[in-house]
């Protein structure tokens, strides 16, 4: 919390700007998660965007996460493993998930967690290349697609059926 009116100032000065530059582009909400995660960002993260700026690079910075992600999925050692839930993971469940990921890896797991309201509930893992999706948002466009699939053989059924 600012602990001066200056200093209070200067937050909304940013903030301001940030959201008028947002509205301007039409991304208020996904600039705001992107503002989440760099306020969580470590230093060495910043420090790495800090010089990209610099260099005027910033561009690169979506290639530089996919050769980290790459890098870091090849250090048989370590393996992130990407969690997208529709909710934040509660602390005993982001425990359970490490541990089997873990065990079924065979080496330590680092937990990316994405939050995704628009998954409407289950759960997105990504690890080493490979992606599994049982997410509500999944599971109902396959039941809708085998549905959809259902009717147009009935409908076919019900046509040739007329057409003897």
């Amino acid at each position: 919390m600012p602990t001066s009116r200056r200093e209070n100032r200067v937050l909304e000065t940013y903030a301001r700007a940030l959201i008028e530059a947002a509205k301007s582009e039409g991304r208020v909400f996904p600039d705001r998660r992107a503002l989440d995660a760099i306020a969580e960002a470590s230093p060495e993260v910043l420090a790495v965007i800090k010089t990209m700026v610099e260099r005027d690079q910033l561009d690169l910075l979506p290639q530089v996460a996919d050769a980290y992600r790459q890098m870091v999925d090849e250090d048989g050692d370590v393996v992130g493993v990407t969690i997208t839930t529709a909710v934040p993971l509660e602390d005993d469940l982001r425990e359970e998930i490490r541990a089997q990921y873990e065990a079924d890896l065979g080496c330590q797991v680092f937990l990316i967690e994405r939050v995704d309201p628009a998954i409407l509930g289950g759960v997105i893992v990504e690890a080493r290349g490979e992606r599994r999706d049982a997410s509500v948002r999944t599971q109902l466009r396959a039941a809708r697609e085998a549905l959809d699939v259902a009717n147009l053989t009935s409908e076919r059924e019900a046509a040739h059926a007329g057409n003897d």
